[in-house]
């Protein structure tokens, strides 16, 4: 039941990087024949940027690395690799025994 539960939160995890993705990449129409990115234009009305072509490859740089780091996070804490178990050794000396001559 919990590698279902990891299974299905990584699925998740992974579709809402991708809708992120996508309205980062999408273009969204703001006027007659103009397009600019649909993140970019919501982030704008929200914080009140300027139309800054600066502002806007930040906007998407940002998001880009965030998106690395959370899809990272997911493959490394969701499905964590399997760890091997060490031998335990033993701290006595191998008593070997020796052949007769």
């Amino acid at each position: 039941m919990q590698k279902l539960l990891r299974i299905v939160l990584a699925v998740v995890i992974v579709g809402v990087v991708l809708h992120a993705a996508d309205l980062e990449t999408r273009d969204c129409r703001i006027a007659p024949y103009v397009y600019n990115d649909c993140m970019w234009m919501a982030l704008r009305a929200r914080l009140g940027l300027p139309a800054n072509r600066f502002l806007r490859m930040a906007a998407l740089e940002c998001v880009g690395i965030l998106l690395a780091l959370i899809l990272y996070l997911t493959f490394r804490y969701v499905w964590p690799h399997r760890k091997r178990t060490a031998v335990p050794t033993d701290s006595s000396p191998e008593s070997v025994p020796t052949p007769p001559h």
